[in-house]
């Protein structure tokens, strides 16, 4: 029996209404989004080096592997519910780290070949948000001394632009070294 093409239109209908997967976002807007980070005011000091690669290398007490982590973390230290896709999309993007592209960075950016170093800034691969227009990121300080510390990163692009809009402190060095660390079982 020949289908008619009436048929085929309620098919038709039906695959539109599906979201389409999200894509990777371009290695351009990802580092538009770390530079933004770099200028905002949560970046206080102004001679740091950067760590030569981008990606999570370590997250005390919140598992970067666990989207149910990140999202809990950041609503209970943030009073902020992330989007679970763009929290999703930071999880994948940073199952590995990947080589900085310094020529994505100004050109008088220092640069360390240890993550743990003094001054240094270590930044995770940029989780997108379906739509773009907001950002999940993490950053962590070290400088050996005692105001080194680490940060869940949430940004917003408007009117093309990247700001911050919460960080959630995930350590902080100093008071009882880790303070967020959760006790009990």
């Amino acid at each position: 029996m020949p289908r008619s093409r009436h048929s085929v239109i309620p098919w038709i209908i039906c695959l539109a209404s599906f979201p389409a997967p999200a894509t990777p976002a371009p290695a351009a807007e990802e580092y538009r989004v770390l530079r933004a980070y770099l200028a905002s005011p949560y970046v206080e000091k102004v001679d740091y080096s950067l760590y030569e690669k981008i990606g999570i290398f370590f997250i005390y007490n919140v598992d970067p592997k666990k989207p149910e982590s990140i999202s809990g973390f950041f609503r209970e230290f943030a009073n902020t519910s992330l989007d679970p896709a763009l929290v999703r999309a930071f999880v994948a993007a940073n199952r590995t780290s990947r080589p900085i592209d310094r020529r994505l960075f100004p050109a008088n950016t220092r640069y360390s070949s240890q993550f743990i170093k003094q001054d240094a800034y270590s930044l995770s691969r940029v989780g997108f948000s379906p739509n773009g227009d907001e950002a999940l990121m993490y950053a962590s300080f070290s400088s050996l001394l005692e105001d080194g510390h680490g940060a869940l990163v949430y940004l917003k692009k408007t009117g093309g632009a990247w700001s911050v809009v919460k960080s959630a402190a995930v350590w902080m060095y100093g008071a009882a070294v880790h303070p967020f660390q959760q006790i009990g079982p």
